[in-house]
């Protein structure tokens, strides 16, 4: 695949304005390292994203890897095609060796990635920006990537832009 940035998201999202309900935010988000996508004919239809990351827990470093950039083209919404990238995606994020997958969603989306076997977590978890740290304010959902992994609830911390 050739790589996915500017121009491939925009063939997706296909002039549609603000598809993931975030542009409000005003957050600057990091680019994904790794992706999924799904052609119909030569047309991308849809996406999703993963890198490497760290994240602070309870003064420990815990590496994970970040899913992002969860994309659907709009007339192709609830046909499953969201689930197929998300679940290749996490293929791919097991395969790190990392033991925690972490995404953030909005609060109507959690329900759908629980579907798929990530947990909303009730902690707060502070990002950067350019302008310096703040709490992220969408939900952060986490999946164990291997066997027994775990999580600690309480305050985390994401060392870099969120994903």
């Amino acid at each position: 695949m050739r790589a996915y940035g500017a121009q491939e998201r925009a063939e997706i999202i296909d002039g549609e304005t603000d598809p993931s309900g975030i542009d409000d935010l005003n957050l600057v988000w990091r680019d994904k390292v790794g992706h999924v996508v799904l052609r119909d004919s030569d047309k991308l239809v849809a996406h999703a994203g993963w890198l490497p990351i760290e994240i602070r827990s309870r003064g420990q470093h815990v590496p994970a890897v970040g899913l992002g950039g969860v994309l659907v083209h709009r007339s192709l919404r609830g046909h499953h095609l969201g689930q197929m990238v998300v679940e290749a995606a996490m293929g791919r994020m097991r395969r790190t060796g990392r033991p925690i997958g972490l995404l953030f969603c909005r609060a109507a989306l959690v329900p759908y990635y629980e579907r798929l076997g990530w947990r909303a977590l009730s902690s707060d978890i502070t990002v950067d920006q350019p302008d310096g740290p703040v709490l992220m304010p969408l939900t952060t959902c986490w999946v164990p990537l291997v066997d027994g992994a775990q999580l600690t609830e309480g305050p985390l911390i994401l060392d870099g832009l969120p994903f």
